[in-house]
């Protein structure tokens, strides 16, 4: 008979063996499908960033006479992507470029344009519109963008001050770059308990199934045989799972594709797995399935006489807890390393290797919990309980393994989550916190501001517009400050800033200048060249004001000064409705012109901290659940595998209550020691990343989550483990 055939029999005959096959058939489907989305996920991103790559455009002008400036906007708490263009196409990717006075709209984009007030939405794109963007030239099929095309030469200015990346291809580009390594992070904490799974499924009839094969070897049975029979019994589940687990994926992906990422949903096409991809995990998952079961009988090929026999494994060393020091080296090690600019791939080895330290260590605690009930307590239930946990913590503390990877990621995320959730909180310290800002060419900053004034008068918008340059002071004792080209009543106005204004324009300083020899230099020139120093007139007032901040220079006062290049428009308004009216008129009047506002920067940030949330609550889920599934399954196991002694025990007369809180006191507390070490080690590793991260740390009562979690999983596992007791109870000894 081959080992296959008595698989199929074993299977076929023994009720049990049976169970365990189906359970972990389960796992492995679970742990295929994960591990495929998993691996799908960086793929999806980089089609996301390759099918809309046109939207960001190329600042400067080309060679035809072309010019594409992106920017972003937002509306609604929602972000807008914009794309001016003007004169001849540069070719490539994305639709056809507008003619002048025509706008492209997104689809969802020209529902909110037909749902809202003009002057809320459509005059932010003047112009007629002239058709839709096809969906698969979005990143998303919910993103709103526009494309405007304005006449030859009209952004032509507009192009000489655009930085090379606009601020929605920045932020487009650090969600790409996040969803990688939390995609892989995400593969380790998903795939690690549903590999649990499987092992607690395996195991279910571990000692049954050691017995049966010690029978074989001292019939006879050569290792290679035995090693194959259990091969082709665990391969027939591993492999009966990841066809199921590929089958799953299909429909799998419908629901994959409706959880916002960035802003937005997916396109289904985005999360399909690439067949290598396919073809790795359909050979990968059943062979390291079969593989751990075949290691799992190493001692049953060695020596089946105390397989048979039950003989007590050797006992876990204190030497073990010298993982602890040697991963925690590696993570600082790590800390250095990305400080100096590394990868976080750097980070992500010390953190895996914390985690596999816990499966060390954690026998060895197990055990120690153990010698104490033993020495110090008299109860018979607790006296049980530490005898089962000395005689074997690698398979008391198996239970707790599961829930350990969840309580480890549970408290990491929730350490760092406040720190990621502080989004900005105001403008900076040159700004009003209620200004709307745009970065123009410093030529056009007066007529813009001035256009921008006479549009707020015919519309009765109650807002105050100014324009701004950063300048460098620089002394002759070789010292130098920076400050604000602005005038001093406007600064009033816009800024925090609140200079005299008294007297001729001048220059206020919040500390002592020199009246004489000061020069000035543009602070941010767009060209190479060197920037021209102008000195300050003779005679030109300077005022000493503490608590002003910053300098103030009144154009006024240097009227020689030439412009850095590029100014700030800066507006005020003064009420919410005002508000709407004038980031309208800023759109219209700057074209190609990134709008800040610390609503948009806090909608930015949203959308970010909002896709952490939401997948940290997803994986701490499912974890959970896979954690909670295979802790039952391995507390059940336990109480089978000992289904012998335990049975002796009730023939001798100990009462099932007795036996049942012995049960529960073996599973709970070494779960509850392992939940502590778990969220230690946790927020130690959230706490090591902000700081390398250089965030802010904030810990909240929402870190004790995790150890609650742990309890729920450890009664969990004892209510398993007491039912089992009563159900075997039932059944005649004589089974065994």
């Amino acid at each position: 008979m081959n080992p296959v055939q008595l698989a199929v029999r074993v299977l076929r005959h023994d009720s049990r063996t049976r169970t365990s096959a189906i359970l972990t058939a389960a796992g492995v489907m679970v742990a295929t499908a994960l591990i495929l989305i998993l691996t799908a996920l960086p793929h999806a991103a980089q089609a996301r960033s390759e099918r809309s790559s046109w939207q960001y455009g190329h600042p400067g002008v080309s060679e035809s006479g072309g010019v594409e400036l992106s920017s972003q906007d937002w509306v609604q708490g929602e972000l807008i992507t914009r794309l001016d263009v003007s004169g001849t196409a540069g070719g490539g990717a994305g639709p056809e470029r507008p003619a002048p006075g025509e706008v492209l709209l997104s689809p969802a984009l020209a529902r909110k344009v037909a749902e809202l007030p003009d002057s809320a939405l459509a005059d932010r794109f003047p112009g007629r519109v002239s058709g839709e963007i096809a969906p698969r030239q979005l990143r998303y099929p919910e993103q709103l963008v526009a494309v405007v095309g304005h006449p030859e030469g009209a952004l032509d200015q507009a192009a000489a001050i655009a930085t090379p990346y606009s601020l929605a291809e920045i932020e487009a580009t650090a969600e790409d770059e996040l969803l990688r390594p939390m995609a892989l992070f995400g593969l380790f904490v998903l795939a690690a308990p549903s590999l649990v799974l499987v092992a607690s499924a395996s195991r279910l009839t571990a000692a049954r199934r050691e017995r049966r094969m010690a029978s074989l070897r001292m019939a006879g049975a050569t290792p290679a045989q035995v090693i194959s029979a259990v091969a082709a019994e665990t391969g027939l589940a591993a492999a009966a799972g990841t066809a199921a687990g590929l089958l799953l994926i299909w429909p799998l992906r419908y629901l994959i594709a409706v959880i916002p990422w960035g802003g937005g949903s997916w396109f289904l096409s985005d999360i399909t797995p690439s067949i290598w991809s396919v073809l790795g995990v359909a050979i990968g998952v059943p062979a390291l399935v079969v593989v751990s079961s075949v290691l799992g009988i190493r001692r049953v090929v060695s020596s089946p006489l105390s397989a048979a026999t039950e003989q007590q494994r050797s006992r876990p060393k204190a030497w073990r807890l010298l993982v602890i020091a040697v991963v925690a080296g590696l993570f600082v090690l790590g800390m250095m390393k990305y400080d100096d600019g590394a990868g976080f791939l750097v980070l992500v080895a010390p953190i895996a290797g914390v985690v596999w330290s816990f499966s060390l260590v954690g026998p060895w605690i197990t055990a120690t919990i153990g010698r104490l009930f033993t020495r110090f307590w008299r109860r018979p239930s607790v006296l049980l309980a530490g005898r089962r946990l000395v005689s074997d913590p690698k398979g008391a503390y198996r239970s707790s393994s599961g829930m350990v990877l969840a309580v480890f990621i549970g408290s990491l995320a929730l350490t760092a989550l406040p720190a990621m959730n502080a989004g900005p909180s105001s403008m900076g310290s040159s700004n009003k916190d209620d200004v709307i800002l745009a970065d123009v060419p410093s030529g056009q900053a007066p007529e813009l501001r001035q256009r921008l004034a006479d549009r707020f008068a015919e519309h009765g918008v109650r807002a105050a517009a100014a324009n701004y340059e950063w300048i460098q002071l620089d002394a002759p004792d070789g010292s130098s400050t920076y400050g604000l080209l602005i005038d001093c009543h406007a600064a009033r106005e816009v800024t925090p800033h609140q200079p005299s204004c008294e007297g001729p324009p001048g220059i206020h300083a919040p500390s002592d200048l020199p009246t004489s020899g000061l020069t000035i230099t543009p602070a941010g020139v767009a060209s190479d060249d060197e920037p021209p120093a102008t000195p300050v007139p003779p005679g030109t007032p300077v005022t000493t004001e503490p608590g002003l901040g910053t300098v103030i220079v009144d154009p006024g006062a240097v009227p020689a000064l030439e412009g850095s290049g590029e100014a700030t428009l800066s507006v005020l308004p003064r009420t919410e409705a005002d508000r709407v009216e004038a980031r309208t008129a800023l759109a219209q009047t700057a074209p190609g012109a990134d709008i800040e506002s610390l609503e948009s920067r806090n909608v930015a940030s949203a959308v970010m901290t909002g896709d952490l949330h939401r997948i940290t609550v997803i994986g701490l889920s499912i974890a959970a659940v896979l954690a909670a599934a295979s802790a039952a399954i391995t507390a059940a196991g336990s109480v089978i595998d000992r289904r012998r002694t335990l049975g002796a025990l009730m023939a001798a007369g100990t009462q099932s209550r007795v036996l049942v809180r012995a049960l529960h006191t073996e599973a709970a507390l070494p779960a509850l020691v392992a939940a502590g070490m778990a969220t230690a080690g946790g927020a130690g590793i959230s706490l090591g990343l902000l700081k390398a991260l250089d965030q802010d740390t904030t810990l909240t009562p929402s870190i004790l989550a995790p150890i609650v979690l742990g309890l729920l999983v450890a009664a969990l596992a004892a209510t398993a483990s007491g039912l089992m007791l009563r159900k075997i109870a039932t059944e005649p000894l004589a089974d065994e």
